[in-house]
């Protein structure tokens, strides 16, 4: 009796045992995919910054796109609405969201207009009309109308302008990287497309 009782208990606990093993088995297989999946996932980290509605999500170091076209406008706004009275702070808000490269460039050309600006104690405004994203060049578009007045003018000077902007990302913080402006509509990678092929027709009509 003794002998039969203690062979169902060899083999329960045999049982047990095996049912412990495949268990602790699968245990570290799910652990072990676990930690691929999140090695080999995309990190996501997502902010809500503070007077936005939009959230902030950062994917390998990027912010999605709506938030780069409310930089993009932002900066416009920024540089396309100068008075003697802020140009002080305009610089300022370049050196502070500008790579230092950039901003390097950017003192070489904004600069020379900010002074002129106070010099001639002008006031340019920037009214936007559009904030165009263009993936094949990874640059926003920011077009609008530019409207340039002062005492020394009778009226003002309208004009569409386009500013192109271009940003990075470092440790979760934006920055702007390149910075363009123009007269015109964006010049976009189909639009330049379309002007290259416009300049060849016009060669070989005229060879």
């Amino acid at each position: 009796m003794k002998t039969e009782r203690a062979a169902r208990t060899f083999r329960q606990i045999s049982f047990d045992n095996t049912i412990l093993k495949v268990a602790t088995g699968a245990l570290m297989i799910s652990m072990c995919w676990m930690q691929f999946t999140l090695a080999t996932r995309d990190e996501a980290v997502i902010l809500v910054p503070p007077f936005q509605n939009e959230t902030i999500e950062f994917i390998n170091g990027r912010a999605n796109r709506d938030y780069y076209q409310q930089w993009a406008w932002s900066v416009a706004m920024l540089a396309g609405n100068i008075t003697p009275g802020n140009a002080d702070f305009v610089r300022g808000e370049f050196e502070r969201i500008s790579t230092p490269a950039l901003y390097r460039k950017l003192m070489s050309t904004v600069d020379v207009e900010i002074q002129n600006i106070v010099r001639d104690n002008a006031i340019v405004t920037f009214t936007p009309r559009a904030v165009i994203y263009d993936p094949e060049l990874n640059r926003f578009f920011v077009t609008g109308t530019q409207s340039i007045g002062g005492p020394g003018l009778r009226r003002a000077v309208d004009k569409q302008m386009t500013y192109e902007l271009g940003f990075t990302t470092e440790r979760l913080r934006i920055y702007l990287d390149s910075y363009a402006i123009y007269e015109g509509k964006p010049m976009t990678a189909e639009t330049r497309d379309q002007e290259m092929d416009k300049r060849e027709a016009q060669e070989r009509a005229a060879r």
